[in-house]
Parts: structure tokens; sequence; C-alpha cells
């Protein structure tokens, strides 16, 4: 797992605590002592996109009992997600019972959902590119499997407020906003309100976030350009416009394929990270790069001089689609899983992928 590790302490600080030790040294009588809480800190596990193609759709297909499970796709995720106080996916279909397709109008089982969840995904953002596939419909499936399995999740409403969903521990009031470039032209439902890339819509949804007191503010955006990898100029300004106005983390898909990270630096000091692509956590794409993402585990500590220090580990996740008893499956495989779980040619094809990964991410 690659691991940075981006402090912000301050100096004055460091001295107070080592005076403060020297004088305990020398009391001789007793009196209460005070020791400094320990630093107030949340775990964030990002994903990229989870996409549903037909052919995924067909390997997870049960005929004897005509179910679908897709819990195996990520067995080997489980303990990455766990570890984590909140894994957050983006979930780029539409959910329903039947009448299920892929590419370009998305519409998955159900039990996809139910599978993330029992896997350790807790929060899955909505705002993207083919939310809005199956109109109304669509939407309301979609919302109620969700609701129906305790996901938390945000990027659509069920009227035109876009209300962040806020990720709460120890001191952390976290805002998460979601928002996308478009829907593929698909009118959005006058029911629900999917928040675009408008920045007078995002000021004000920031404002908000701290009228509600948030500690932080997260934007997990759909933009970009579908397999590139490196960010156009659009993400870069948007990128900086944002965290001016207060985002600290920010957080990228729709290319499908990796793009940089890059800390926001003030002095010595970390103010914020922003990842411009995960690329895709599962799907069947097969253009170059596609078959993979990153995930990013960011942990936040508040330290007692009331800064954040960012601690960034990437994992890089490769797509593996075997033939087992003549039909296609699908497993995300992080590169801390064993190497005997990938077979044949396609280990050749994951170590392709975590190496070009990796050229990537040094930039």
């Amino acid at each position: 797992m690659r691991q940075i590790i981006l402090y912000c302490l301050s100096p004055i600080f460091l001295v107070s605590l080592i005076l403060s030790c020297q004088q305990e040294t020398i009391i001789q009588h007793p009196s209460p002592l005070k020791l400094p809480k320990p630093d107030s800190s949340i775990t964030l596990f990002f994903c990229g996109d989870v996409m549903l193609h037909a052919p995924q759709i067909k390997g997870a297909y049960a005929p004897q009992d005509k179910n679908y499970y897709f819990l195996p796709c990520f067995q080997h995720m489980v303990p990455a997600w766990l570890d984590a106080d909140f894994s957050i996916a983006n979930l780029e279909t539409t959910l329903g019972n039947d009448q299920f397709s892929g590419y370009p109008r998305f519409r998955a089982p159900w039990q996809i959902a139910k599978a993330l969840r029992q896997a350790g995904v807790n929060t899955l953002v909505l705002a993207n590119n083919h939310c809005c596939d199956q109109g109304k419909k669509g939407i309301h499936q979609t919302l109620h499997y969700l609701d129906s399995l305790k996901i938390q999740h945000t990027g659509i409403s069920k009227d035109t407020l876009n209300r962040p969903l806020y990720l709460k521990k120890n001191n952390f009031k976290i805002a998460l906003l979601n928002y996308t470039y478009g829907t593929n032209g698909l009118p959005i439902p006058r029911e629900y309100h999917v928040p675009l890339l408008d920045t007078n819509r995002i000021l004000k949804d920031i404002q908000q976030c701290r009228k509600d007191q948030a500690t932080h503010l997260i934007a997990f955006v759909h933009w970009g350009n579908e397999y590139e990898h490196k960010p156009n100029p659009y993400q870069r300004e948007l990128g900086k416009w944002l965290h001016s106005h207060g985002v600290n983390i920010i957080i990228g898909s729709h290319p499908h394929v990796v793009q940089p990270i890059k800390p926001f630096l003030q002095g010595n000091d970390t103010t914020g990270i922003i990842v411009y692509s995960l690329g895709n956590f599962i799907s069947n794409q097969s253009f170059p790069g596609t078959d993979g993402g990153i995930c990013v585990k960011i942990t936040l500590n508040q330290t007692q001089n009331n800064k954040t220090r960012y601690k960034i580990q990437t994992l890089k996740c490769y797509t593996y689609k075997p033939y087992e008893n003549g039909i296609r499956r699908y497993y995300v495989i992080p590169e801390s899983a064993p190497d005997s779980i990938v077979r044949g040619f396609h280990r050749k094809q994951r170590d392709r992928f975590f190496n070009h990964t990796d050229s990537i991410l040094q930039q």
C-alpha cells in the first residue's frame, strides 16, 4: 500500500510539550496531572466507479435459485473496507429488480448494493452521468433499495435542495458533497434534484455547510475526459476554486482511468488533497487503463493546536476476469492480495496495470 504522511505540526506546540514534561520531573507534591487528550481521528476510504455491464450481470446470476450474487466480487476488499470509518464508492448505475441492462443505459440488480453493504461499503455517491439512465422509475428504485439496505447516500435528493451528507465521528463533522458535469443529455425528473457543476450552486452549498458547523468539506466530483490520465484545464481550475472556497478534499471520477493525486500546500502545512480520478473500481471495460483503479484511504487527525494532519494511502486494485465453468467472473483484486489468486496471462495484465498506475501516481 502506497503511503504518504503529511504533518501539520506547530514548533511552538512541540517546545511547550517538552517544557511541560521537564517541569513534571521536579514536582515534589501531589497535584492533578493534566495529560493531553489523544488526537481525534477519522478514516475515509474512497473507491472509484462501480459499473455493471451486461456480462457482469450474467456472471453473477445463479440459475438454480434465479438470484444474483455479487459478494464474491468484493471478497478480497473486505479487510480494507472494515478498517475504515466510512467506505465510499461511486455507484454508476441505477438499481432495479428486472429488465436489467448495461451500457449505454445502466440498470443493475439491486443485489450489487446488498453485496457492497455486506462487504463493508456504507456510503455511496450517486451524481454521475448515468444516474438518470432509467428516468424517474430508475431513480426511485435506486433510492428505495439503498434506503432499505441502510446505505447512506448523496448526489440525488427528492427535492430541489442539495442537502450535504454529514459523516460524523469524534469532533469531526465532515460534509460530503457530490456533483456531476451532466446526465448524458437525459432530463432530470422534476421530483428529483441532481447537483450539477455550477459554481454558484456549489458556493451556496458550501455556505450552508458552514452554517451547519461542518469541520471539513469533501467534494466528490464527476468530471474530466474519459480515458485520459492527465486532468484537463477545467479540472485543475475548478479544483483550485473548490479549495479556495474551503473544500478540503476533492475526489474525482468519470475518466475511468487513474489520474494523479496532489496535496494543497500553504507553507509547510497541508491544507487539503485532490485526487483527480480514482479510475474504475469494477467494470467490464477493456480500454487501456480501465481494468482497475485506485482506492484512497485518508486519515484525518485533529491535533491539540486545532490543525489537521492528513495521512494518505493508495491501494491499487485490478479487475480480474477469469472464465470459470464457461462463465466469466469478476473479482476486485487489491495489490495486497496473494499472487496466487490471479492466474495465467491475467497476472501479466495485472502487473502491467499496477506498474502503469505507479508511473501516474509518481507524477
